[in-house]
């Protein structure tokens, strides 16, 4: 069999990028992982807690704090020292990409979306935490250069595969690159309806608390604003503790949930909230597995998961009052959880794995390289 490394940016909280890992590493069975820094309980969540290779410590501090190495991760994966491999295959979202094996095997990379702070959310963050004028300036040049250095790791990829169109245009305007389109798998067995199709009233948002990217200050905003109504909020994040310190008590802070606490609080929940505009968002089609509605920012990635009216609805402004009259207005009791999970059948595990043998395959007969099925 072919030796395949799989290279991921960090594996430091089992969110929707290390689920979409676990799948690839799971389609190239004994497959190696390397990630630039990690947890071993995130590897052992994406099962590969054997065969893992951090390219930094396993330190705590540093992995509460990695984000502030942006600056230097172009060029430690760029210096990456991998074994050499007939397959490299990466899933990045910031910079896995520019990583390659000394005997420069086919790279296939499955790329969740451009180093966002310094493409998609370039303006937030200039407008936001990096508003006065100093920083900005600081700010226009670091961003200058990281586009630079994410340009250069792109050429290093022999084929872009992509979650859906919004992150294809995002590619071939940055990139320049035509990526080919494989939704992501959500593992929809682990995800089921209530059997009654009952609900407990309370709304749930669920993932990484991030600010500006993930939205999660929206919802808070937005209860405040809706003291009769409850929500519910699943994950961790540096956001967290500024969030917690300034909620509502109507605002219930869960933590970071495992795969099968979060299916049972999805499937109880009124609906599940989506402020962000995320590249794809697994969010929603796990949502939806559960047979419970989403309302949803209108925008991103969930243009293509979620059907207005059917799976759930969107709000048209990323904004407080925008989001607090959609769940003002929302009737959790007019859904068909049945109709909503299947929905969410498409996205089955297996055909995502397909879709990535076959490419790998054309990718290592083009370069003389065995397939898969040699």
């Amino acid at each position: 069999m072919p030796r395949v490394l799989v290279i991921h940016d960090f594996a430091e909280t089992f969110g929707g990028a290390e689920r979409v890992t676990a799948e690839l590493l799971a389609a190239f069975p004994g497959s190696e992982l390397h990630v630039l820094a990690g947890r071993q309980q995130v590897a052992d969540q994406m099962g590969a807690g054997d065969r893992w290779h951090p390219l930094l410590p396993s330190r705590s501090r540093l992995l509460r704090h990695y984000r502030l190495g942006a600056p230097v991760y172009p060029l430690l994966a760029r210096a990456w020292r991998l074994p050499e491999a007939d397959l490299v295959v990466s899933s990045s979202y910031g910079y896995a990409h520019g990583a390659h094996a000394p005997n420069r095997p086919p790279h296939l990379c499955y790329c969740h979306s451009p180093l966002r702070h310094v493409w998609s959310d370039a303006h937030d963050y200039s407008t936001g935490p990096l508003a006065q004028p100093g920083l900005r300036q600081a700010f226009g040049t670091y961003q200058r250069a990281m586009r630079a250095l994410d340009r250069r790791a792109a050429s290093n990829v022999d084929r872009f595969l992509t979650q859906s169109p919004y992150t294809g245009d995002q590619l071939r305007r940055v990139f320049g690159v035509e990526a080919a389109l494989v939704p992501p798998p959500v593992d929809v067995d682990r995800f089921h309806p209530e059997p009654t199709g009952a609900h407990d009233d309370a709304f749930l948002f669920a993932g990484r608390l991030v600010e500006p990217y993930k939205r999660p200050g929206l919802v808070v905003e937005a209860f405040r604003r809706l003291p009769h109504l409850r929500v519910r909020i699943a994950g961790d994040g540096p956001a967290r503790a500024e969030l917690e310190r300034i909620a509502p008590p109507n605002v219930t802070f869960l933590g970071q949930l495992g795969t099968a606490q979060v299916a049972d609080e999805m499937r109880r929940a009124a609906a599940v909230l989506f402020p962000s505009v995320d590249d794809y968002g697994l969010i929603p089609v796990e949502a939806a597995a559960s047979g419970r509605p989403v309302i949803a920012f209108d925008g991103g990635g969930a243009r293509h998961t979620v059907i207005d009216g059917r799976t759930g609805v969107f709000f048209p402004r990323q904004d407080v009052d925008s989001l607090t009259a959609a769940i003002a207005a929302f009737d959790p009791d007019a859904w068909d959880p049945a109709a909503i999970r299947a929905h969410a059948e498409q996205w089955h595990p297996e055909g995502f794995r397909q879709a990535l043998r076959a490419h790998a395959d054309e990718l290592l007969v083009a370069s003389a390289h065995p397939g898969l099925s040699a």
